[in-house]
């Protein structure tokens, strides 16, 4: 009986997968702002203008994205 796996339950599943979803939207939303700085500091101002606004609204999609996860945990993507 020792080594026979656990079963989860259905809410630890949704939970486990809640906290899956906001684990990777807040490393990509890091990532994203990581390396937008690095990019604004090498880049001429004129070639920012066109993917700053782009990667700005990706990024504000996750953190919309992980506020919903937060205040709806059960929701699943």
């Amino acid at each position: 009986m020792a080594n026979r796996k656990q079963r989860r339950t259905r809410a630890d599943v949704e939970r486990i997968h809640t906290q899956t979803e906001i684990n990777r939207r807040l490393y990509r939303a890091h990532n994203l702002a990581y390396f937008l700085r690095l990019e604004m500091l090498a880049s001429p101002c004129d070639s920012r203008m066109l993917w700053l606004p782009s990667v700005l609204d990706y990024i504000a999609d996750d953190i919309g994205d992980i506020q919903d996860l937060f205040n709806n945990p059960t929701h699943t993507a």
